[in-house]
């Protein structure tokens, strides 16, 4: 099952970068994005599709001479050599939103629980609370708040009522859990600063049919990139695998077996061994 193509959704943010290429790493560049245009970014996804090259993230979960890439990179320890590139395959990138008035997102984002719109801007908040704008966390999280933002692309935000909040809960699909927050184990960690009003970073959400041993964090990052910035990954869902959709069938994964994953690789790394033990049940079965 691991060697099988995946498609995945994924949010990625322009305009900043980080050592593990999401948001959860710390800040080491930031770059304008005003010269990217939907069109420009249309031209580079399609120059992504067909086999492609691909360096894997320092912080990954491969081994090097008996160790994690991740452990290298947390413990300080320069790597024995540099990381192979590899070849993988892009079957399908798509384009599911984009930040103009044209563009009408996809509503699968909406059917898996991604959240889009513009920057919402509360008017007070407190260490406790969390303003949660396109995928970005902050270090706590207040589920009211959360209910409150900019749901699949619509400018009206819910009135803050019981009623309300009951019902965008009930739209939801699925809703990943808050990632771990490195400040808390390393004390140089400069957090990814958060979306807010005047922001100059860019939003937009993909879907990506891949091969098996591909990293969606360098995807994005190569093709902002190719757009002359900086970019990294603010959120992903693997949606389908060997046949299998999410949500598609009594056959596929249950959305809640996902919510207690607190990083994206081990999100990648329980996902494959849950489909693993499905298909193999599936086969004694028969």
């Amino acid at each position: 099952m691991s060697g099988s193509s995946k498609v995945y959704i994924a949010e990625a943010r322009l305009g900043y970068s980080s050592t593990t290429l999401d948001s959860t790493g710390s800040l080491i560049d930031q770059q304008p994005t005003d010269h990217v245009t939907k069109e420009r970014l249309l031209d580079a996804l399609q120059a992504f599709k067909g086999e492609i090259s691909q360096t894997p993230p320092l912080y990954s979960a491969l081994n090097m001479d008996g160790k994690r890439l991740y452990d290298y990179a947390r413990e300080g320890i320069p790597l024995p050599r540099e990381i192979p590139s590899r070849r993988v395959q892009i079957y399908g990138l798509d384009l599911l939103s984009y930040p103009d008035e044209r563009t009408i997102p996809d509503p699968c984002l909406q059917e898996f629980g991604f959240r889009l719109g513009d920057t919402v801007t509360p008017t007070t908040v407190s260490d406790s609370s969390v303003v949660v704008v396109n995928g970005d966390h902050s270090s706590a999280v207040n589920d009211d708040e959360d209910d409150k933002n900019i749901i699949a692309g619509s400018n009206n935000v819910k009135e803050d009522t019981q009623e309300g909040v009951q019902e965008e809960k009930k739209k939801k699909t699925f809703r990943p859990k808050k990632f771990t927050d490195p400040a808390l184990t390393d004390p140089n960690h400069v957090p990814i600063p958060p979306a807010c009003k005047g922001d100059k970073s860019l939003y937009f959400h993909i879907r990506v049919h891949c091969s098996s041993g591909t990293y969606i964090r360098t995807l994005i990052a190569d093709i902002a990139s190719h757009l002359g910035t900086v970019g990294l990954m603010t959120d992903l869902l693997r949606v389908e695998q060997s046949g299998f959709r999410l949500g598609g069938s009594a056959a596929t994964l249950e959305m809640k077996e996902c919510e207690d994953l607190e990083r994206v690789e081990e999100a990648i790394q329980a996902g494959n061994q849950i489909w693993e033990e499905r298909m193999t049940r599936q086969l004694r079965e028969k």
